[in-house]
């Protein structure tokens, strides 16, 4: 080979291998944004914060993960099944949801609490619909018994999961309408579509949703701007009752005035709310 062609070929495998390793270490980051599992470094001190709620936790055993979570059963009241952000211990929300006279279902994703394992899309997915189909049938429900509530990351679980099982309603917090469409806006000078892992298009899943669908958006949401909730409300063919709440912010939408309200209507005729709104 040609000395000036075997510099060329050294010049260019460099420059190669360089964008590889440039674009596996994006991959990385990225990833890191979509998933932010927080965990206990005190197992038992974790479990002495939530005592109270300690009769009901609940390990769910699917494929190799043990899955940490909740079921609170109240005959008579609809299931209500939270879905939680990229960064929530999803226990954080029992003293919220214990203001409420339904039944309860939190489990937290793989890598999340006490769960073990490394969550990804299909895992999430996988893991939600069969611990929701598991306790469908030991508490001798069905699914349009069932409340589904998903926050940011958890409004695509729900939306997803709300297109494949016909449940009695669903509320998403702060939502987007494809993750992969938020991390454009986030990242519109990088190829997203290369280096995101998982892309939850709730776009595609909401045309196939038939239940009565609630979307509290927040006016100034610096994650996922109001957009994504706006184009993800007009994805749905069934009724949408969408309140957006202004200068909210995305982890700041519980303190807006009239969000306790507003989320007690959307879960379905909850009077005795806790005055506590600001």
């Amino acid at each position: 080979m040609p000395l000036m062609k075997r510099k060329g070929w050294k010049i260019w495998t460099t420059v190669l291998l360089i964008a590889g390793m440039v674009l596996a270490c994006t991959h990385c980051s990225v990833r890191s944004l979509v998933y932010l599992p927080p965990q206990p470094k005190d197992k038992t001190a974790y479990l002495q914060k939530r005592a109270e709620w300690e009769p009901h936790r609940r390990t769910f055993h699917r494929e190799g993960a043990s899955l940490s979570g909740w079921l609170i059963e109240k005959k008579g009241q609809p299931l209500l099944v939270y879905y939680g952000g990229n960064a929530m211990d999803i226990s954080m929300m029992l003293p919220y949801l214990d203001q409420f006279p339904h039944a309860k279902l939190l489990v937290n994703y793989r890598g999340y609490g006490l769960s073990t394992g490394s969550p990804t899309e299909q895992a999430i997915m996988g893991d939600s619909l069969a611990i929701l189909d598991d306790v469908l049938k030991e508490t001798g429900r069905t699914p349009d018994d069932v409340i589904l509530v998903g926050q940011s990351l958890g409004s695509g679980v729900a939306t997803q999961i709300a297109s494949v099982r016909n449940v009695k309603k669903l509320v998403l917090l702060v939502p987007f309408d494809s993750l992969l469409e938020t991390a454009r806006d986030l990242f519109p000078y990088l190829p997203v579509k290369l280096i995101l892992p998982d892309h939850f298009r709730s776009d595609l899943a909401a045309p196939k949703v038939s239940c009565p669908v609630s979307i509290l958006a927040a006016g100034s949401d610096e994650v996922i701007p109001p957009a994504h909730a706006k184009r993800l409300r007009d994805c749905f063919s069934t009724p949408v009752n969408y309140q957006e709440f202004p200068g909210a912010m995305h982890n700041t939408i519980w303190h807006s005035p009239g969000f306790d309200r507003a989320f007690a209507k959307s879960t379905v005729s909850y009077t005795h709310l806790r005055a506590h709104e600001t």
